[in-house]
């Protein structure tokens, strides 16, 4: 008959336990070594927890029922701060106005074009995305025509000075059979805002 492995049998290569957990083994054993001790133990773990449970409850009412004011003053104060240094070219949403639109552009455009030859014909500008649009009253056949990338290279302008570093900039015109058209764009720097038409 061949004798059975030690309960805890460890190969050649095994490391012996630390001291630490040598210590902690047989503390556990003394501890639950007689059956008095083991009902203080569970007595006086039972205790503590629920004295630490009542602690962290009478904290949490008197921090409920405390005076909150001051966190909603705070946050409101946030938000007034955040509302008065936003920008609308930021594209944030202020007093209710569209995030899309860009009302700082037609000053712009205006400070190019005095006499508004080209300006008259904007009738809204907006962002999508990343990008810029300039819808016109401009018709399809103006493709590429002097107003059309005028408006193209204002807007360009617009954007690299607001701090943009790769504008994205589309000039619509009017069509009947197709929407809006696009009559000069800027899609990458190389672009000089010019379209391949489509006619």
């Amino acid at each position: 008959m061949t004798k059975a492995p030690p309960k805890h049998a460890r190969g050649r290569h095994a490391k012996p336990p630390s001291e630490f957990a040598t210590r902690w083994d047989r503390m556990i054993k003394n501890a639950m070594g007689e059956p008095g001790r083991r009902r203080l133990i569970v007595i006086g773990t039972g205790t503590a927890s629920v004295a630490l449970l009542g602690v962290a409850g009478l904290a949490g009412l008197s921090a409920a029922t405390g005076d909150d004011r001051a966190p909603r003053a705070a946050i409101a104060a946030q938000k007034s701060k955040s509302a008065a240094t936003a920008s609308p070219s930021d594209g944030a949403e202020t007093d209710g106005a569209d995030p899309d639109e860009v009302p700082d552009a037609m000053p712009f455009f205006e400070s190019k074009d005095p006499d508004k030859k080209v300006t008259k014909h904007v009738k809204d500008v907006r962002r999508s995305g990343t990008f810029l649009r300039v819808y016109t009253d401009l018709e399809e056949g103006d493709e590429n025509s002097a107003p059309a990338k005028s408006l193209c290279e204002w807007t360009t302008q617009f954007l690299r000075d607001g701090g943009e570093t790769a504008p994205r900039v589309f000039v619509h015109g009017k069509s009947e059979d197709n929407g809006m058209v696009v009559l000069a764009n800027k899609q990458s720097d190389k672009d000089d805002c010019g379209v391949d038409e489509t006619r």
